[in-house]
């Protein structure tokens, strides 16, 4: 939700809590996820398996976690002390056919890939993950993949996606005892700004096989003729 649209819900002066957004100065109530410490836990996962070369499959669909999530991906990295490669941040769009129609069009331009990727939320991983594939990139073998969300997907797919869950009850919870707190108090309250913690579902697709860079096959096949190999 945007600033303005706070706002003009606020303007009904009805006792109210804003979920799966956060703003820092807008005098409001809310419950979200922490995004900068869900990112970190990925990029420690990461930082910690020796990759050094991170990427970042952001979105330009321009939503609030989106925006946090960029932006914590770029403060971890200098809290790591890693390196952001310019070309190692790309954006697709948000859906599935979206995702793989993007990253299918960067492989066919001969991007270069980055050891492994972070991706903004689990059905952009999802695209991301199926176009690699079908150029014969191996994940978790040249490229691992972290994703956000942790959908029902993500544990059944091939391979099962590390990510990150959020517990929804938990800021669902939060919000309705704010909310109670809200209706049944006898005075004006304080607004109230909650973040709720995440968790890293490790699985198998960031598990780093050895130490060795990513695979010059790949490229190879790019250079040569431009479209996925047969098969």
């Amino acid at each position: 939700m945007s600033e303005s649209d706070i706002r003009i819900i606020q303007g009904f002066g009805l006792p109210t809590v804003f979920i799966d957004t956060f703003y820092d100065v807008i005098d409001a109530n809310f419950v979200d996820m922490n995004n900068e410490d869900a990112v970190h836990k990925a990029l420690s996962r990461l930082h910690k398996q020796g990759f050094e070369r991170i990427g970042f499959v952001a979105s330009h669909v321009d939503t609030t976690n989106f925006r946090l999530r960029q932006d914590a991906f770029f403060k971890n990295m200098a809290r790591l002390g890693l390196k952001v490669r310019e070309t190692d941040v790309i954006s697709v769009e948000s859906t599935y056919d979206g995702a793989y129609n993007d990253t299918h069009s960067l492989l066919q331009g001969g991007i270069s890939l980055a050891e492994c990727y972070f991706c903004t939320n689990d059905v952009i991983a999802y695209g991301f993950i199926k176009a690699l594939k079908e150029f014969d990139i191996r994940i978790p073998g040249d490229v691992s993949v972290i994703g956000f969300d942790n959908l029902p997907l993500s544990a059944t797919m091939e391979p099962s996606l590390t990510t990150i869950d959020v517990s929804k009850r938990k800021i669902g919870y939060l919000a309705v005892t704010v909310l109670d707190d809200l209706i049944n108090a006898s005075e004006p309250q304080p607004s109230v700004k909650i973040l709720v913690g995440a968790e890293l579902i490790i699985r198998s697709s960031d598990v780093r096989k050895d130490a060795r860079k990513i695979a010059a096959k790949p490229k190879r096949a790019l250079a040569t003729s431009g479209k996925p190999p047969a098969g």
